[in-house]
């Protein structure tokens, strides 16, 4: 009852695995500069120290805290 069909006339797809990967990795061959450069490190930003503690209202006394003095009044 159960007849398969195996004709060598029939059309045949070959797929090709991961095209896009495989263009990606072609061009990356040619590169003139190590792929890792665009990950090379900047200079730091300029610190700059947190200013003085000001009442800005009666009996309220507060500053604005930056980078350095953050991280020691956590964990210094």
């Amino acid at each position: 009852m159960n007849k398969q069909l195996t004709s060598s006339s029939a059309p045949r797809v070959e797929w090709e695995l991961l095209p896009s990967l495989l263009n990606m990795l072609g061009h990356r061959r040619t590169r003139a500069q190590p792929a890792w450069l665009e990950t090379m490190p900047s200079e730091l930003d300029v610190v700059e120290p947190s200013g003085p503690f000001q009442e800005v209202l009666p009996g309220l006394v507060m500053r604005e805290v930056r980078e350095p003095d953050i991280f020691q009044i956590f964990f210094g």
